[in-house]
């Protein structure tokens, strides 16, 4: 009965299941984490919350994971870091993200539209509650350095995109952006984030974003989808901030 619930709570979803592109991901409780394979091992882009830990653990045993890369340092991608790292898996992220580790206050945000209001206020609560296992990472990195990356054996770049948080990041990899926060499909379908520490920031991200013109975006929150779902949303999204 008890694992009913949970599974009713906390829907399991991976690429096992469903094919999008070259695409490994695996979603529970409104989290995504993505691998990328490389050349000498694997990438693991975000870990989620502690709800998804079993699963994740499990499915993660399809690969060889050498390292993690954390789009942003928010407890719902960074709360499984500790149990990885344990393992000798070693951490990336941005250098502007190193003090909000553990910290969700130290880059206090607000919502993106006022229909946000109410989530924001209770992002701010569980924010100030709820603190990751402690964890450091083994490379930081400044959110420039876009060709970290080829260093340790991926033919991947590290996209910039600052709003959600002052760190941040993207991975382009063959067509798709894993985009973190900067992006979300929380929902079921596309839609702007909502919260950010700076929305102009966020806004120009948005800009870059579209610039870029991803085949795909895979976001930390909802499953993968065509970049050209979400190309509207965005637009209509930059349209109304500057008629403001």
């Amino acid at each position: 009965m008890i694992g009913k619930i949970m599974e009713d709570l906390y829907p399991v979803t991976t690429s096992a299941d469903f094919s999008i592109g070259d695409i490994n991901y695996y979603a529970q409780g409104g989290v995504s984490c993505y691998v990328i394979k490389g050349e000498n091992g694997d990438l693991l882009i975000d870990t989620g919350l502690f709800n998804i830990w079993k699963g994740l653990s499990e499915w993660l045993k399809g690969f060889d994971i050498r390292y993690i890369l954390l789009t942003h340092a928010h407890a719902d991608h960074d709360w499984n870091v500790s149990k990885l790292q344990s393992n000798g898996i070693k951490v990336f992220l941005s250098i502007k993200d190193r003090g909000l580790r553990r910290n969700y206050l130290s880059q206090p945000v607000c919502p993106t539209s006022s229909k946000y209001i109410p989530r924001n206020i209770e992002q701010w609560i569980v924010g100030s509650v709820f603190n990751s296992p402690p964890y450091d990472a083994d490379i930081y990195f400044d959110v420039n350095d876009r060709d970290i990356l080829s260093r340790y054996g991926f033919k991947a770049k590290v996209i910039a995109l600052p709003g959600h948080t002052y760190g941040s990041v993207g991975v382009y990899h063959k067509g798709t952006l894993y985009c973190g926060d900067a992006f979300t499909a929380l929902w079921g379908k596309p839609e702007i984030t909502p919260h950010a520490v700076d929305i102009k920031m966020m806004k120009h991200s948005l800009k870059r974003m579209l610039r870029l013109s991803p085949e795909r975006l895979a976001c930390g929150h909802g499953l993968p989808f065509s970049f050209d779902e979400a190309v509207p949303v965005i637009e209509e999204y930059l349209y109304k901030e500057s008629r403001r």
